[in-house]
């Protein structure tokens, strides 16, 4: 327990203008504490707004929700052998068990919900509300794991979030619907050529990430990915079909590749209308032990990219990649002393900014242009203007709506609509589905105004998707993260059997 007059003595010396470490610093010495305390120690007792103004860290939430990644046990999780991919046994597939995220997994034996308890522990530590949470399912390939398991890790992560422990997984959803902190989105990482519609509607599931790699069969057969690149695009159009968002993984300098090749795959991922995925994780093929790849950059038979040649070709694929799309990630975050050959530099997106600056490129994807992230917090409607973009893909027709300054150099938010030709699942005919609805800037408290958030924005977006829905003579439907439900009824949306439904 830290005594009252050292809590007294740090509040004075920070109000004076002195950094936490040099408050804590003289404030130990003056009470003559056998050491100084930890951040996390001092925190709780300090007054709100210091604790906002020192210890909160706004780029966790500058995108308006909190990511908590939850990653699967290393048992069982993967069956397929990818040359590229990293095996451990203290890991579940394609990660080494020393990334961030799975050296906090090793250290609640990834149980979900110790893992979901711990990010919401930093969170709080570090200041942040966290009420609505976007939930990541991370490692190996999950829908292939055990049914029970999943039925658990799924019902898991939600207690933890509910603080409840529900009797069923559709209890657990229901509850969350109005709790007080939210799951808004749900991602599972899988395979092409595996997935389960049903199966992740019950879940909650909101997006998928494909691993995608390199839409190439050659490449595929190189290493032995085990599926087909019209795989690939079937999962793409049957998951679109479905409502849900899609993110590929995409792969740069994979054997039977070069950088001409990577960047006209990236190029084609969007001049074909059979792909356009909504967002990407770009990464550059790493040589890790424990892969069998790394055999063959031992025998000299493989060469991976370096720092510069990954970069280059990064900055040049800004240029190919549209306003409707966002970069999630560049490069894995596999520490770089686990890395025997590859790009070991962690601002590996930072350095292909500024080549691409340099290229006269300028990024046009959407993380580029966030409002929080170009330094706006706040929100005036008389600079922003509605803008309305359309194209075809996965034998659909999308509609990109944006809300964003008049020069679209600042994007506050956006709506993607897709007009099927087919529905996955029958609760969607003839139906127009909103698949990703997105204000961005700092996460404002639920049923409170945001400095960007809760201002009008999305009920400006949704209001043009259902008068684009009428047009087309559809109702509506939303893929909705289960915390978000409560938002669409009161917009007059009534609940189907996993979607939000309204009739005009």
């Amino acid at each position: 327990m830290l005594p009252a007059e050292f809590i007294r003595e740090v509040e004075k010396l920070l109000r004076q203008g002195l950094s936490v470490e040099q408050a804590k610093k003289q404030a130990s010495i003056k009470y003559r504490l056998s050491r100084v305390p930890k951040n996390s120690e001092i925190l709780p007792h300090l007054s709100e707004d210091l604790q906002e103004k020192l210890f909160r860290k706004p780029t966790r939430t500058l995108s308006g929700v909190a990511p908590v990644a939850v990653m699967v046990r290393p048992q069982g999780s993967c069956r397929w052998r990818c040359r590229y991919c990293p095996i451990s046994s203290i890991a579940p597939k394609s990660y080494t068990g020393y990334e961030p995220s799975a050296l906090r997994a090793r250290s609640v034996n990834y149980d979900p919900y110790e893992q979901v308890k711990a990010r919401l522990l930093h969170y709080k530590i570090q200041h942040h509300r966290a009420q609505k949470l976007d939930i990541i399912i991370m490692g190996g390939t999950f829908l292939e794991m055990d049914p029970a398991y999943k039925q658990w890790f799924v019902k898991r992560i939600y207690d933890a979030v509910n603080e409840w422990d529900a009797p069923s997984l559709p209890e657990a959803l229901t509850y969350n619907e109005r709790a007080e902190r939210r799951v808004v989105g749900l991602t599972i990482e899988t395979r092409p050529d595996v997935y389960n519609i049903p199966e992740m509607l019950s879940y909650g599931a909101t997006k998928v990430e494909l691993g995608v790699q390199h839409p190439d069969d050659k490449i595929y057969e190189l290493v032995d990915r085990g599926h087909t690149v019209e795989d690939v695009i079937k999962a793409t159009r049957e998951l679109k079909n479905a409502g849900y968002k899609i993110l590929y993984h995409i792969m740069l300098g994979l054997p039977g590749s070069n950088p001409k090749k990577d960047l006209e795959m990236i190029k084609s991922l969007f001049e074909d209308e059979r792909f356009r995925p909504d967002m990407l994780k770009i990464y550059p093929t790493l040589v890790v032990p424990g892969a069998p790849l790394y055999e063959d950059y031992k025998k000299g038979l493989y060469t991976p990219y370096s720092d510069e040649e990954a970069a280059q070709i990064i900055a040049q694929a800004f240029e190919y990649i549209p306003h409707y799309v966002r970069i999630q990630r560049i490069n894995r975050d596999i520490p770089g002393h686990k890395i025997e050959a590859g790009v070991k530099k962690s601002n590996i997106r930072e350095i292909a900014q500024r080549l691409a600056q340099e290229k006269g490129i300028t990024p046009q994807e959407i993380r580029a242009n966030e409002a929080a992230r170009k330094g706006l917090l706040s929100f005036n409607p008389e600079e922003t203007e509605m803008f309305e973009m359309s194209y075809k893909a996965s034998g659909g027709e999308e509609y990109f709506l944006s809300v964003e300054k008049e020069d679209k150099s600042v994007l506050y938010g956006f709506l993607r609509l897709r007009i099927p030709k087919e529905w996955s699942v029958e609760e969607l005919q003839d139906r127009a589905i909103i698949r990703e609805i997105h204000v961005y800037g700092p996460e404002a408290p639920i049923g409170q105004k945001g400095l960007i958030q809760h201002r009008g924005i999305g009920k400006r977006l949704i209001k043009r998707a259902e008068e684009i829905a009428q047009e087309k003579g559809l109702d509506m439907a939303v893929i909705s993260g289960v915390g978000v439900r409560e938002y669409y009824r009161k917009l007059g949306y009534h609940k189907g059997h996993f979607y939000m439904l309204k009739d005009f």
